[in-house]
Parts: structure tokens; C-alpha cells; sequence
């Protein structure tokens, strides 16, 4: 079975398509979010829709909570506050509920699934170092931790005895013996220089976890966001990856 991991949609629905449109294109069945669906982008409901559609198995991010008021937006910059403001105004009643009762972690099978950290998942925690994410390592018995929230993707691996250690392969066969902690990346606002959609798809077959960057009409994006009122440095980052 192929598994779509996505993360980080923040509203931009142009590229959720392509990245589902790659997935789909590849054999994925079965879907995962990390969070963060919404905040930032556009279409907050349509990208909402889209996950329901897939009945992925999701976690709440901090922007999904903040535009719901189930976490404080007090330490968002201003331009994540408006962008989270104007989300919860436009949030239809239905979508509102889904966000509302997003769980903080999930499981499936290998796979633990949390937005930003798996020892204080409600604490909003970012990981951008490997010191970091390998005492994160501590705080679950699952083979693999998937995470997103910072937008940069990486991936640590600790195999027994030894230090944990970067996997610099954008595609490699999870060893059986070793622990992961896997950031899938974002979707809708990657920040690794690379303005292109990131996503991941881990076949169980053979074990193998990839990384896939997805082109999409960036300019179209910006030009929706302008016409929505949201604040323009959220749709100049999107020509950056920054």
C-alpha cells in the first residue's frame, strides 16, 4: 500500500491539487496530514473539503487550532494573526466542526503522526536542529514520527547504539532496525528555498519513504490571496520558499 503524506496546506488549494494529482498518478490509497490545513492561503474550505474527501487520517496543527480558538494566536506574527482571522471568518460551519475535533496525534502503523512535536504536541514546539529531533526520539516507541510545522523538510535516523544522523536521499528503504523522525515538509508554503509543493509517499511494500516537489501556478495563488485582502508578504514568500 502507497500512503500520501502531506503536510502544512495553509489554504492553497492550487497546490494541494497538484501534489494529490502526483499521488494519485503514483498508486496512493491512503492519505495522511500532519496539520496545518488551513492559515495563510486563500481557500481554507476547499482544502478542508479535499482532506475529508480523501478521509485522511489528520492531526491538528496550531493554525488549524488557532482558527477554531482552541490555541492562542497571541505569539503569531501579524501576518499569520490576520491570515488566521480572516480564516475563521470564512469557515463554514461544517469545516469549523472537522477542525474542532482534530485529535493532536495519531497512529497508524508504523507511523505516529503529529504536527510539531511528539513530546508536547499541544505546546507547538519547532525542530530545526538534529540535536533537537534526536531527543525528540526519546518520547515515542514508534518506528517512524511524522511531523511538519517548520516547513523544512528533513529526515533523522538512529539506528541501536549509535547517534542519530541526517538521511541526505530524497528516497531510501526504512532499515528495519532503525528509528525515524521524519518533517514531510509543506505543501502550501515550503521554506527551504524551494517554492515548489513537498509532500511524501511511503510504500509499505517495499519500505521505501520519498520526497516529491510539485510545480504549480504560484502566481495565481498570489494574485487570489491579493484579491482575498491577505497580507502581501504571505503571497511574495510563495515565489521564495521562504
Amino acid at each position: 500500500m502507497k500512503t500520501g503524506i502531506l503536510s502544512d496546506i495553509h489554504g492553497n488549494l492550487a497546490a494541494l491539487e497538484a501534489v494529490l494529482a502526483l499521488m494519485k498518478d503514483r498508486g496512493v490509497t491512503r492519505f495522511v496530514c500532519c496539520g496545518d490545513v488551513v492559515g495563510y492561503g486563500p481557500d481554507p474550505n476547499r482544502c478542508i473539503e479535499a482532506i475529508r474527501s480523501l478521509h485522511a487520517v489528520c492531526v491538528a496543527g496550531n493554525h488549524d487550532y488557532g482558527a477554531v480558538g482552541k490555541t492562542s494566536i497571541r505569539a503569531f506574527n501579524d501576518s499569520a494573526a490576520t491570515a488566521v482571522l480572516w480564516t475563521r471568518s470564512k469557515l463554514s460551519v461544517v469545516n469549523r466542526v472537522y477542525l474542532e475535533n482534530l485529535p493532536l496525534t495519531e497512529r497508524l502503523d508504523p507511523l505516529l503522526i503529529v504536527h510539531a512535536s511528539p513530546s508536547e504536541p499541544e505546546e507547538w514546539v519547532y525542530l530545526a536542529s538534529l540535536a533537537e529531533a534526536e531527543e525528540e526520539m526519546e518520547f515515542y516507541p514508534d518506528r517512524v514520527c511524522l511531523v511538519g510545522h517548520s516547513h523544512l523538510p528533513f529526515v533523522v535516523e538512529r539506528l541501536p547504539g549509535r547517534r542519530a544522523q541526517l538521511v541526505t536521499e530524497d528516497s531510501f528503504e526504512l532499515k528495519p532496525d532503525a528509528r525515524y523522525l521524519v518533517n514531510v515538509g509543506s505543501v502550501g508554503q515550503p521554506r527551504d528555498g524551494d517554492p515548489r509543493a513537498c509532500a511524501v509517499i511511503y510504500n509499505s511494500r517495499t519500505g521505501v519513504l520519498s520526497f516529491h516537489r510539485v510545480e504549480y501556478d504560484v502566481a495565481a495563488v498570489q494574485k487570489k490571496m491579493g484579491a482575498a485582502g491577505l497580507p502581501q508578504a504571505l503571497a511574495d514568500r510563495l515565489a521564495k520558499g521562504r
